[in-house]
């Protein structure tokens, strides 16, 4: 384990230019620290509240609130199982809250976490919110849309422009607060490379593609990425909310033995 591991991190939000407020939620814990060599690492933490302006905003408020204090205050050594307990517990509260009078019907929100931890990454994730790694040669997506488009796109139904373009792309199957109980997807035991970058962002950047989230990301600072992709986002049209996280991880450990990374890819428990 190399406890000289450096990030440096930079975060934006933007209501866009046709939402009358922002239900986007986010956050970085602990927010005074950069170092990975603490005992439960850094936990960064994006959300997309839906339901109503009031509604989701108080969504996705509450999912980064309640898996920040739980993901903190379980004792078990294990990232992945205390993430997905973080996240359980969030989508109660949530859904205890949607169901508790008729005027907060449909409240909900997506909610995606990273957290590194020494030389690894992991991530916990429900909606369409997405995770990102970045490394010279490439961008990978680290997470899967839960909508029903999305969905039709992995099984052929739709192109990628088709699912761009179709009237039902943000309707999703999955996110915190709309059922009693929820599935979690985890990535767990991701290796950390040297030099590169993770994003959290939410759905705001869509337009985006993700060659052009590459360029912008490698070429500047992560908070100066953040706001050019904020922009980007407006200047696109800006029709909802946009809420951007990066991080870069400096000289991290080398993977592990042989050079070879294994990621566990967990659907629910």
């Amino acid at each position: 384990m190399n406890k000289g591991l450096i990030i440096s991190y930079g975060h934006a939000t933007h209501q866009g230019l046709k939402r009358a407020d922002n239900q986007d939620a986010f956050g970085k814990f602990p927010p005074d620290s950069l170092a990975l060599s603490l005992p439960k690492g850094l936990l960064f933490i994006v959300a997309d509240g839906m339901g109503g302006h009031a509604n989701g905003k108080e969504a996705s408020a509450m999912a980064v609130h309640t898996v920040q204090q739980v993901y903190f205050a379980d004792p078990r050594e294990n990232i992945p199982d205390r993430l997905a307990r973080a996240f359980e517990v969030a989508n109660e509260r949530i859904y205890q809250r949607a169901t508790s009078k008729l005027e907060f019907r449909g409240m909900g929100t997506t909610c995606t976490a990273l957290v590194l931890k020494d030389d690894r990454a992991y991530i916990a994730h429900v909606g369409d919110s997405r995770a990102y790694r970045l490394t010279k040669s490439k961008i990978e997506q680290l997470t899967q849309d839960h909508s029903k488009v999305a969905e039709m796109q992995r099984l052929g139904i739709l192109t990628e422009s088709e699912a761009k373009s179709h009237p039902e792309k943000s309707h999703l199957y999955r996110a915190l607060g709309i059922a009693p109980t929820v599935k979690v997807d985890l990535v767990a035991d991701l290796p950390l490379r040297p030099d590169e970058r993770f994003l959290l962002c939410t759905d705001g950047l869509a337009k985006i593609a993700a060659h052009e989230i590459k360029q912008i990301v490698l070429a500047n600072s992560p908070p100066a990425a953040c706001d050019k992709l904020i922009q980007l986002a407006n200047a696109r049209g800006g029709s909802d909310n946009s809420t951007v996280q990066v991080i870069w991880v400096k000289n991290p450990a080398a993977p592990g033995k042989g050079g070879l990374s294994v990621v566990r890819r967990l659907f629910g428990r």
